[in-house]
Parts: structure tokens; sequence; C-alpha cells
């Protein structure tokens, strides 16, 4: 619980100060290793020094227990799933009791950069591999007795990262980082080098087959699955984004294999025809890590995007359905009435939230890739979106129903606002131009040039027939829309400027940059009047409705609150957990919603 007492719908704390949470950030963090309990209903997870216990039915943290002071690089569980092996990167090994929590016991490998440990079939021997020395050791796992070291002569060639088992527990395989001949096959009992083989650079993942016959590779450019008695490769599967396959795990029919791909899918796939029976996306990024359930039914994966989640290998679909952005927040507002609130992402999605309770009403996907700018027409009806694919897109809002598709930028478009009665928007892109788009024409009427660099942000007067634009080059410009012109060049920025605002009665400005300043302008002597340093790169910056408060969103992930007329700080509104980029305040001045990195928003009250 937070200091304040309140939580979010879902329970959870809400930072001081807050009013609600808009998304989550369950299941969502740094972790190193995943795992299934026996029953399939919870994950095990290592993240720093603990052991996490997840419940994967209800979404909620079951358990956290210190197992070392060091980073745990390992986790591994015994086949009856009372028992797991956990190695930190100090060398350190323990046996883990799954039910009772808590150590059975613990051996030092005298290594100082452990990079994988796995158990043997019988959970009797434990392998651990060191990334420093690429010395391969095998260990009573009850004793800490070691039985086993190989070592090759020159350690310094030989870039080692990942060891498993090989059939029956009678040999070991090897991952390396080689261009050629990247796994190595060892006869734990003599020590001696089998084979070397699958010549693909960088092995990043490598799992066994149920009957122990068969190993399942994933490298830099494919996967391909071997079979280990005469290591015939029985099969490749390309067609991965980026050709990696960070993660490879057997479906429990044996007749099917999953890949984890660098664009954020997973690939199931029919192993004997190479050929993809399904993919689906539970991810934003890289999928390093992949589990299936003991049923068969699940996949357990984590991604790039730091999400730990679950999804159905029949249908792709999460068993946990969220209302949440899957990636970094880059754009907030309201509708003019405040009824609703518009975020945009990078996870490709525009998500409406209801301001009565907060709620969520509807997902827009966003055929323009990444949304890094909104606005929502005078009526509340229309909503635009500036994206990646340097489109300018315009959707219905009550339908997400696309209504229009203005290209002609090169480059992110960062900035969009709506002009007069909305028939008319203007944008600003990374090709360094602002341009006015005539709706009903389709097509641009004008185009301003002058920054050096992209445009990152625009602001309409409140008369409508000027805006202000800031970019990359350091400086504020003020145009007259109608003419075409420039009017005033201010610039003190040092380095790019992130965001620009009109004041309620159009006499001054702000504008804020990654120098973490927000100046205030005097627009008609053309002069500043005071700078509000936050202290951190600066990505939005906002007046309040009445102009007597500004605000400045950072990349150090807080909101901070500045009395205009003095200069003095108000409040500090902190509790994001990565930058805050975007800022929103209602129209009636009593909210302001702050969008991160994190992927949540966060709803403040203002008054």
């Amino acid at each position: 619980m937070s200091e304040s007492g309140r939580t979010d719908h879902l329970g959870d704390p809400l930072p001081e100060g807050a009013v609600q949470r808009l998304g989550t950030r369950r299941m969502q963090y740094s972790l190193s290793q995943i795992a299934y309990a026996h029953d399939g209903q919870q994950a095990f997870v290592t993240s720093g020094g603990e052991l996490h216990v997840w419940d994967l039915i209800r979404g909620e943290r079951a358990g956290a227990y210190p197992v070392s002071g060091h980073p745990l690089v390992a986790l591994d569980l015994r086949g009856d799933g009372g028992m797991a092996l956990i190695a930190d990167r100090s060398g350190g090994v323990v046996t883990w009791d799954l039910l009772g929590h808590r150590a059975m016991g613990r051996f030092e490998t005298g290594r100082r950069s452990l990079i994988s440990a796995c158990l043997s079939p019988d959970g009797g021997r434990a392998l651990t591999l060191d990334r420093e020395t690429s010395a391969l050791e095998e260990w009573d796992a009850a004793t800490g007795e070691r039985r086993v070291l190989i070592a090759p002569e020159r350690p310094e060639e030989s870039f080692v990262r990942l060891c498993v088992y090989g059939p029956e527990g009678r040999t070991a395989l090897i991952g390396h980082h080689r261009e050629k001949d990247s796994v190595f096959h060892y006869d734990l009992a003599s020590g001696e080098l089998l084979r070397m083989f699958a010549g693909d650079y960088v092995v990043y993942d490598m799992c066994l087959s149920a009957d122990g016959e068969r190993l399942l590779i994933g490298t830099r450019h494919q996967a391909t699955e071997w079979r280990l008695s005469d290591y015939t490769c029985l099969g490749t599967f390309t067609g991965h984004l980026g050709h990696a396959a960070p993660s490879v795990a057997y479906a429990r029919d044996d007749g099917f294999l999953l890949t984890g791909s660098r664009d954020g899918s997973i690939r199931l796939w029919d192993r004997t025809r190479a050929e993809v029976a399904r993919r689906w996306f539970p991810h934003q990024d890289h999928v390093t890590r992949m589990r299936v359930s003991p049923d068969g039914g699940w996949v357990l994966s984590y991604g790039g995007d730091r999400l730990l989640t679950e999804t159905s290998l029949e249908t792709g679909e999460p068993r946990l359905r969220w209302e949440r952005h899957r990636s970094s927040v880059q754009a907030v507002t309201f509708t003019p009435d405040g009824s609703r609130v518009l975020s945009g992402s990078a996870d490709k999605t525009i998500r409406v939230w209801e301001t009565e309770g907060w709620k969520a009403v509807r997902a827009v996907a966003n055929p323009g890739d990444e949304a890094h700018a909104l606005a929502v027409s005078p009526g509340g009806d229309r909503l635009t979106a500036g994206s990646k694919d340097g489109t300018v897109r315009e959707f219905e809002t009550a339908t997400g129903e696309l209504l229009h598709t203005l290209s002609g930028h090169l480059g992110y478009v960062r900035a969009v606002v709506y002009l007069g009665d909305g028939g008319r928007v203007l944008s600003g892109a990374d090709d360094g131009s602002a341009r006015l788009w005539d709706l009903a024409q389709g097509r641009a009427v004008r185009t301003m040039s002058g920054h050096l660099g992209g445009v990152l942000c625009l602001a309409p007067s409140p008369n409508g027939g000027r805006a202000l634009s800031g970019g990359r080059d350091g400086a504020l410009r003020e145009w007259d829309l109608e003419a075409g012109e420039l009017l005033q060049t201010a610039t003190a920025h040092r380095g790019w400027v992130q965001a620009v605002a009109y004041s309620p009665d159009g006499r001054c400005a702000i504008s804020a940059g990654r120098d973490g300043l927000v100046i205030e302008w005097d627009l008609k002597e053309g002069r500043e009047l005071r700078a509000f340093d936050h202290g951190a790169w600066v990505e939005d910056a906002r007046y309040s409705a009445d102009g007597k408060i500004v605000c400045s969103a950072g990349q150090d992930g807080n909101v901070l609150l500045w009395d205009r007329a003095t200069g003095q700080r108000l409040r500090k509104l902190s509790g994001h957990d990565g930058g805050a980029h975007a800022l929103a305040i209602s129209p009636d001045g009593r909210w302001l919603i702050s969008g991160s990195a994190d992927t949540t928003l966060l709803v403040w009250g203002l008054t």
C-alpha cells in the first residue's frame, strides 16, 4: 500500500499524490531466467538476487525470496518440481526447496563469472559453465564435490554462452559465440570432445527433446534441429525478422516446436515440414526466454520489453487480458469535453480511456506503426496520430475507424495539432518541416521550413492564427499560419527543444529542452522572462488551464509543478519507473496525466 493508502484498479499501490494508474506494471520488470512450476499454475523467476513466484492464474506475485547477494544467472528445476538449481554470477550454486522456499544446500565453484548451469535428468548432478575461463564443470548437486572439469587450453579463443546435458545425462553440450561449429559435444566420463557442429554465428538458446535424441538450437541466423546420434541436421527454421532466433522450445506434442523472434513474435512450427503453423506477438521486442507449460497448452515467455507473459499455444491469446500499453507511452491528450483521455504508444496502438472511473474504452491499432503524436478535433469526434512511418492518420474517435491517411513527411511525425474548426491539421516531422494539411482535400496546402533538423513539437495559438515549433536545432519559432511566414525565432536552449506551449492568453510561451530547462518567453518583446530548471532532460511541458502553473515532465520520471509568477517549485510528482514522456491537462484544469516509458499513465489531481 502507498503512503496515501490508495491503490489502482488491480489493487496495486499508487504513488503518493496519484489518483489512478491507467495500465499496469504487473509482470513487467528485469529478470534473468524463468521456469514453470510442476502444476503449471505458477512461474518461478530469478531477478537480481531473488527468486520470485508468480501466480499465473491471478497475475499476482505470490512470493519473493532472497537467494544470493549476487545476480542470479541460472534456474533449472528437477523433474518432480520439488527442487531447483540456482546459480549466481559470482560462482555460488544453491539447491532450493521450492515447496519450503528455502536453501537446501550451497557450494562454491570458485569461478567469478558463471553464465549457465543446469541439473542432470536424475537431479543428482549439476553442470556449470564459466564465461571468463570457458570451464565446463560437473558437480555432485548434494555435496558440491567436483566430478568433471573440461577447460580449453586457450579460453580467450572460446566465448561460451550456455550449457545443457546431453542424452541420459552422460554428455554435455556447450553453445559458443563462434562463426563456425558453434556447439561442442563432450563425453563427461572421459572428457573427450565428441563433435563440433551447428555452424552458425552465436548460439542464443538450445534445448533437448523429451526423448533426449534431438537438440534444438537458436542461433544468429536461424533455428536448427539435430539428431545427436549421428549429428544429422533434421530441419532448418528461418524467416525470423533479423533472422535470429533468440529463444527455442519443444512443444509437448512431438510434432511441433517453437521459436522466439526479434520482432516480439513466437512461431509454432510443424517440425517435420519446417512450416509455420501459427504466429503471434506477445512482446514488442526480442523474445529471449520461452518455456512450455507441463500440460502443453501454454507458453511462458519473456522479452526485450521486460514483460513476462503467458499465451495460449492454440490461439496465441494471453491468459490474462489486462488493459495496458505494452511499450512506451509517447503521447497523451484529452478530448475537448474532458470525458476521455487518449494515449499513443510505441506498441503501435492508441488507447481510449474514460475519465469517469478511469476505465479503458478501446484500443485502436495504428497502421502507421509507433504513435508519437496525438491530437483530438475540436468536436472530439476525430483523432489524429503522427507515426513512425512518416504518415498522419485520422481516425473516428467512437469506433477507431481509419478516415484519412496523409503521406509526404520523411521520417517520424513528432507532432500534430488541429486548427480552427478541425478541417486542418498541422504536423511536424524529422524531415525538418511543418506541414499544413487540408483534410477535405487530403493534401498538404503549405509547407514551412526553417529548422535545421527535425521538428519535434508544435503548439497552436489560442486564436489559431499562429503556431509555435521547436526542433533539434535548439530553436523556438513562431509562424503566421495563413501566410506561412516565420514571425520570430528565439534561441536559448543547449540542445533539442522537446516541447512548446502558448500561455492561455497567448502573450507568452514556454519551451522545454534536453538541457533540462523550461524557458518562458514574452512573445511580444521576443525576450526570455524566466527559466525553470527541471534538473534532467525535459520531455514535455504545459501551462495549467488558468495559466498559473507550469508543469514539466522529465527523463528522470518526475513531473514538476512550478509557480509561474515566482518560479518556485510547488510539487514533485514521482512514481514512474521510466522517463515521463508526455503530459496532458484536462480542460477544466482538474487533472494532470503523465505518460511514461514504463508503459503506464498516472492521473494526478491539480486542484
